[in-house]
């Protein structure tokens, strides 16, 4: 039996880590449908508020876009745990080339989208020059 010991172990081992990465990617999928609906919304504003401002800022100052970007866009609704769990969603499917194409095509536009405006206004609150209730409502204001 001690050489089946090790073998079985193994096997179980490996079995918890698939029924865990399943369970994730559940989870994962579950929140993307629940939140679909803001999630696009949500790279609009992102990708300007990122491509311009990436090279400058912390890993932090990331987060806290990220975060301003969703509370900007969403209902208000959103509990501190779904917001982070968002953040970490959206800032995996970041796809820095296709903000560079998006924010190209944004400038080439004849009237700057509400999303570049409220870009702008985002990265004032991350930099300091401005207050986050009072930004947030604004954008929210714009982009309605």
């Amino acid at each position: 039996m001690t050489t089946l010991e090790p073998i079985i172990a193994v096997i179980l081992g490996a079995g918890l880590a698939a029924g865990a990465s399943w369970a994730a990617r559940l989870v994962s999928a579950r929140n993307l449908i629940k939140h679909g609906p803001i999630l696009s919304r949500v790279y609009d504003v992102l990708d300007p508020l990122l491509e311009r401002n990436l090279p400058s800022w912390s890993g932090s100052d990331v987060e806290f876009a990220i975060e301003l970007a969703i509370e900007s866009v969403s209902d208000g609704e959103l509990t501190a745990k779904e917001l982070k769990e968002l953040a970490l969603e959206v800032s995996k499917r970041w796809l820095p080339q296709a903000a560079a194409d998006k924010v190209r095509r944004y400038e080439s536009m004849a009237e700057r989208p509400k999303a570049m405006l409220a870009a702008d206004l985002l990265t004032n609150v991350v930099a300091g020059k401005a207050t986050k209730v009072e930004t947030l409502e604004t954008v929210k204001q714009l982009l309605k």
